[in-house]
């Protein structure tokens, strides 16, 4: 329990340490941010699906989602040219200078957090992590 309480501890820290460096710099939130990466890059053929899959919530938070970031001008729906129960998302031109501006936010804030860190083994370990325990969400379904 202490090693789960620690880390959850640890996330919504660098979460609101991040979100806030995000809002200083007049670039999207973090969750903004992650969606428009999503969208990146499955560019040009992000969908709902990937959405939902990367960000790991239900279809109908995602397609609220894309609504939203259609309605802020960040992105664009098209139909899909193949399935007409789809549609794709691509960022629009204030979406791709938002994500570029809080990409760097990010980098830098990140850069300051784990200075000194091996990022790479961090990042191996938490990867690592996230794929067992999803395969074993998988087979417990």
């Amino acid at each position: 329990m202490d090693f789960f309480d620690a880390l959850i501890r640890y996330e919504t820290n660098l979460w609101n340490h991040v979100d806030n460096r995000l809002k200083a710099a007049g670039a999207p939130s973090l969750a903004v941010l992650s969606s428009l990466r999503v969208i990146r890059r499955y560019a040009p053929s992000a969908r709902v699906h990937e959405l939902r899959q990367e960000l790991r919530i239900t279809v109908g938070a995602a397609s609220k989602l894309a609504d939203r970031l259609e309605k802020e001008g960040l992105a664009q729906r098209q139909p899909h040219p193949s399935d007409r129960r789809s549609s794709l998302i691509a960022l629009s031109p204030a979406g791709e200078r938002a994500l570029d501006l809080g990409a760097q936010v990010l980098q830098d804030a990140l850069d300051e957090h784990l200075a000194g860190e091996d990022v790479s083994a961090l990042a191996s370990a938490v990867q690592r992590l996230d794929e067992s325990l999803t395969v074993s969400a998988a087979v417990a379904q």
